[in-house]
């Protein structure tokens, strides 16, 4: 079945997306909707399809993707499912927790598909690193450092923005579907600013600690996650999808001149390039859509990232220095 696909959000990600589903041989993009019109009229002209400038002009279509400003979410998706039409939105759903459970209630309610932009779940890295999971045992501490130079068009916190796609991948990681947040902090250039710079600890459910940074104040581009087992660890570069595993083999540090000596085995696992993260996200999108995929598990793991995100945004208390004498 081809899908008809409406693309609500025609800013950049839009334009990735409108890119993706034209691409697909399962999709057919019939619509672009942006309250701007020569915005949605650009864009549907370079993917040779229609536009429109309000959600209520969208007709007889089989999903939508919603990649919209935020705050404009709710109010859409919302609409979208009471219609029945399967959405994927792109993260965050909402920067508010009880819209995030709205738009949940809401699809499981009407029986309709509902899908967040997480798109890194589909890395093929972090897909490899899954099953070598299996293999290496349940991850005990997941470190993820996801750090970008300055971005001055976004306006929503790094929180939401470049963190919340790590606190998906923590609970990916270690197989969890609860956590705790136990201590975080931010920094703002200016008060009443969004955040740049977001440092967040916590536990999951299995037991696992995982530890996450993200910045939009560094110099460089940085993907990278550490995953420790109790008999591995695996270092994981998501932009270049490549992965190294680590595993101690012995010891010493007796009269030998060289003194500390270690021995640890390094493997570099294949990764298999099955292609862009946002087209293997699409696919799998279609496959929900169609049928081919339980949609209760792709619902509920919509939440606790968002949970834990808006505990840092509301619950991170200032930092008091000390100089010490």
């Amino acid at each position: 079945m081809t899908l008809n696909v409406a693309l609500i959000g025609a800013g950049a990600m839009g334009a990735n997306h409108a890119r993706t589903i034209a691409a697909s041989s399962r999709s057919d993009l019939v619509l672009v909707v942006d309250t701007d019109r020569s915005r949605a009229r650009d864009l549907a002209v370079a993917n040779g399809t229609n536009w429109a400038d309000s959600v209520g002009d969208i007709r007889r279509v089989d999903a939508a993707v919603v990649a919209t400003p935020a705050e404009a979410h709710t109010a859409i998706v919302l609409d979208l499912l009471a219609r029945g039409v399967p959405v994927l939105v792109e993260k965050p759903a909402s920067t508010d927790p009880n819209e995030v459970a709205a738009m949940i209630t809401a699809a499981r309610t009407a029986g309709v598909p509902l899908q967040a932009g997480f798109v890194e779940r589909f890395n093929p890295v972090v897909r490899t690193a899954l099953e070598l999971l299996d293999v290496h045992g349940p991850a005990l501490h997941v470190m993820t450092v996801r750090h970008s130079p300055p971005s001055p068009r976004i306006t929503t916190s790094v929180i939401h923005d470049l963190l919340i796609h790590d606190l998906d991948l923590a609970f990916r990681l270690t197989g969890a579907s609860a956590a705790e947040y136990h201590a975080g902090t931010t920094w703002s250039p200016q008060t009443g600013a969004a955040a740049e710079i977001a440092d967040i600890t916590g536990r999951t459910d299995t037991g696992a600690i995982f530890t996450c940074s993200a910045s939009r104040m560094d110099q460089r581009k940085i993907r990278e996650i550490r995953v420790v087992t109790a008999t591995a660890l695996l270092e994981l570069d998501l932009l270049r999808r490549t992965m190294t595993v680590y595993r101690h083999v012995a010891q010493s540090s007796g009269l030998d001149p060289a003194g500390y000596q270690a021995q640890t085995v390094v493997d570099i696992p294949f990764v298999r390039q099955e292609g862009e993260p946002l087209a293997l996200q699409w696919d799998a999108f279609c496959d929900l859509v169609d049928g081919a995929i339980d949609p209760l598990p792709v619902l509920e793991s919509i939440e606790p990232p968002h949970q834990i995100a808006a505990a840092l945004e509301t619950q991170t208390r200032p930092v008091t220095a000390f100089r010490v004498a």
